[in-house]
């Protein structure tokens, strides 16, 4: 792992007595935002494909990292960095077992990976034929594509005739086509998906043509969005406090303390003043007193060293992520080591794991820790870990794992004027799962414990389902509030199960997990993919097998299971409605001295910040006809000044001040002059004032109408 700060790495080549044998320096390091897109190229003239830098779709930034064949990872975590794995004009047949095996898994859980035609499609598909979304017939050459040029609005550079893999669609669909003929076709692969295209890359008329980010923004603009929860750990402090909260070195509860105390002193003052005083021998005191303090000291330390046990113990809380029924997950691990004594171990893991120390920071997991060697061969080797007496050495290890065999769905249908979500969870593998919660939006559902062969359904009103959780407010229990602008924050005690986390001692380790997770930044405002739901559930079922040279272990574990799955609606006829608030993604488009920038409980200094929201894709072809702004205030501020508010005018492209406004429900004129592409609406809040204000929740209502068929 290495710090943002680094700008450039030497790499030593070292021998078993750590002696140098070779040492080089790297280029300029450029890092890319967890949020940004990198493309993986693999191609024999891999120069001709930089052009992807600049096909960044909705994201900010991107960038391309050109790898050989036989470089590619053999580890499937290794491969989480890329977004796009692009194969042109290499022979992939070349790819080894391992490699392949980590490819299907990287896909699995959200990869994406473009096969390109042309001339050398033969070796491009060798080792992928049986992935393909279509059948390959051969390569003939084309006078023009119409279609094509107009689907991009842009006149071909070079004319024709072109060079097309002509193919057949198997098993997926057709993006692109030319009277038929598939130019991009895709497959789902899990959460990830398998393109073909059918033009070279490097050859007219995709060479150096303008419109050839029209291919790629179909590409780029289906990659899965991350979830805060799927990007993993980024609070050090907590996910240090969390693998440290071990059953077996808890400390005593103060009122034992302080029990304790009260009876040294009355032990070594009044009661062995009036024992000495009924023996008539007080001159004893001299030795009685010390003897005391020392059967006291003995007493103490016996008592903290079985508090703090005598076995060695490795602490394993993953965070796995997945879709509902998906194969594979992908899974981060904390470890923590625990020794009684000061030791040094040697730690063997499987060989798809990536692993790596860590420190207690709170805004990321780094650190070189204690340890002396990281080896890979068949297994993982982690050399020298040193521990002191009584303490944990942390580690995070990233991995991809077989998903336990679970299927549900979640459809959201309308009944007169109001909406009801059915909830469906099929447990058919061998995991108990304890305290199952569902996600939509912000919002947290119960679903109890669901065992092995169990199913759970529930039936509940859309706003009786969802009005309990949302709005977030302000914690009322002695437990800290989480991050706002998290769904997992904002329902600690659903997903734990208890409003007590903070002081129960089996529960607080799994809300430091949840904090270390909860803090990670997404692209999404709210966290959540729009479009799906998510399921949570807790187990004690092992991620990682673990072992630990000359010692034995005892071993805690813990798995934190979130699962993706899609919302299904049916809404009768045409019928209009309202989109329910928990259906409307947001995210930050700017600000200025906003410290938590967030639509529930907002703190808004002297400064301002700009908000986009978005229906969920079921709502955004709605034609909507109303829009109000919802600009609440919190119930105890009895006068409080409004925030200067504005809307985006999509057809000036300006911001507009909204004249009348007060706390409550604005109803806006002109509605179809602030509804943009997907019926997306922009709010500025602007604070003029000298003191901050107190926003309770700011965000739009849209009402309308559609055709919405089964």
């Amino acid at each position: 792992y290495l710090s943002d700060l680094a700008n450039r790495l030497t790499v030593d080549l070292v021998d078993d007595r750590e002696r140098i044998l070779k040492a080089t320096e790297t280029n300029n390091l450029d890092w890319l935002a967890t949020e940004d897109i990198l493309y993986g190229v693999v191609s024999s003239s891999p120069g001709n494909l930089d052009f992807l830098e600049e096909q960044t779709g909705d994201r900010n930034n991107a960038a391309v990292a050109f790898v050989d064949i036989e470089a590619l990872p053999e580890v499937p975590a290794a491969w989480n960095a890329f977004d796009v794995i692009v194969f042109h004009d290499v022979d992939t047949a070349q790819l080894k077992p391992d490699q392949g095996e980590a490819l299907l898994g990287w896909l699995s859980t959200g990869g994406q990976m473009v096969v390109a035609g042309g001339p050398g499609w033969q070796k491009t598909v060798a080792g992928l034929v049986d992935l393909l979304p279509v059948t390959i017939t051969g390569i003939e050459s084309m006078d023009d594509l119409p279609g094509l040029r107009a689907k991009a609005g842009q006149p071909f550079r070079d004319p024709g005739p072109y060079l097309v893999t002509f193919n057949s669609i198997q098993d997926g669909e057709v993006l692109l086509h030319e009277e038929g003929l598939p130019l991009l076709a895709r497959k789902s692969f899990g959460r990830g998906s398998i393109y073909f295209l059918a033009l070279d890359p490097n050859l007219a008329p995709l060479s150096d043509w303008d419109g050839s980010a029209v291919i790629w923004n179909e590409i780029v603009s289906r990659i899965p969005p991350l979830p805060a929860w799927a990007i993993g750990a980024t609070n050090g402090y907590a996910a240090k406090s969390a693998i440290s909260s071990l059953p077996s070195i808890r400390l005593p509860s103060p009122g034992l303390l302080f029990l304790f105390l009260v009876i040294y002193i009355a032990a070594i003052g009044p009661l062995n003043y009036f024992i000495l005083k009924r023996m008539r021998r007080r001159e004893l005191a001299w030795l009685t007193i010390p003897g005391l303090a020392l059967a006291f000291t003995l007493v103490a330390l016996l008592t903290g060293f079985r508090l703090k046990g005598n076995d060695v113990v490795v602490n394993q809380m993953s965070v796995a992520f997945g879709h509902i029924d998906g194969q594979q997950l992908r899974v981060q691990t904390l470890l923590g080591l625990y020794s009684p004594g000061r030791s040094t171990y040697d730690m063997t893991l499987p060989g798809s794991v990536v692993i790596r120390p860590f420190d207690d920071t709170f805004n990321t997991l780094s650190g070189g820790g204690n340890i002396n060697a990281i080896e890979r061969d068949r297994q993982v080797e982690v050399r020298g870990i040193r521990v002191d007496v009584g303490d944990i050495q942390p580690l995070v290890a990233d991995s991809i794992q077989p998903a336990p065999e679970i299927n549900g769905n979640a459809h959201l249908r309308s009944e007169g004027d109001d909406f009801i979500m059915d909830i469906t969870v099929e447990n058919d593998s061998p995991v108990n799962f304890t305290n199952a919660t569902v996600l939509v939006g912000l919002n947290a559902i119960p679903l109890g414990d669901i065992e092995t062969g169990g199913v759970v359904h529930i039936t509940e009103p859309f706003s009786t389902a969802l009005s309990g959780s949302f709005g977030g407010g302000y914690s009322t229990s002695l437990a800290p509030p989480g991050p706002v602008t998290s769904p997992i924050g904002l329902n600690y005690g659903t997903i734990l199960g208890t409003a007590d986390y903070f002081d129960d001692p089996e529960v607080f380790p799994k809300w430091q997990l949840l904090e270390a997770i909860a803090t990670g930044y997404s692209i999404l405002g709210n966290t959540g993919v729009p479009g799906t739901v998510t399921l949570i559930a807790w187990s004690d079922e092992e991620q990682l097998d673990i072992v630990l040279s000359k010692s034995e272990f005892e071993e805690t574990v813990t798995t934190l299971y979130f699962f993706e799955m899609p919302l299904e609606q049916t809404i009768e006829g045409s019928q209009r409605f309202s989109i329910p608030k928990a259906l409307v993604s947001w995210q930050v488009l700017g600000e200025n001295g906003v410290f938590d920038a967030t639509i529930n409980d907002l703190y808004l200094p002297p400064g301002w910040i700009e908000f986009e929201y978005r229906p969920w894709p079921n709502f955004q072809s709605m034609r909507i006809d109303q829009l109000d702004i919802i600009l609440r205030k919190p119930g105890d501020a009895i006068s409080q000044e409004l925030p200067r508010t504005q809307l985006w005018d999509w057809q000036q492209g300006l911001w507009v001040t909204l004249e009348e406004i007060h706390w409550g429900q604005i109803t806006v004129g002109d509605p179809e002059l602030y509804i943009g592409q997907s019926n997306a609406v922009r709010i500025r809040l602007q604070n003029d004032g000298s003191e901050g204000l107190v926003i309770a929740e700011v965000y739009p209502s849209l009402t309308g109408e559609k055709e919405i068929t089964d």
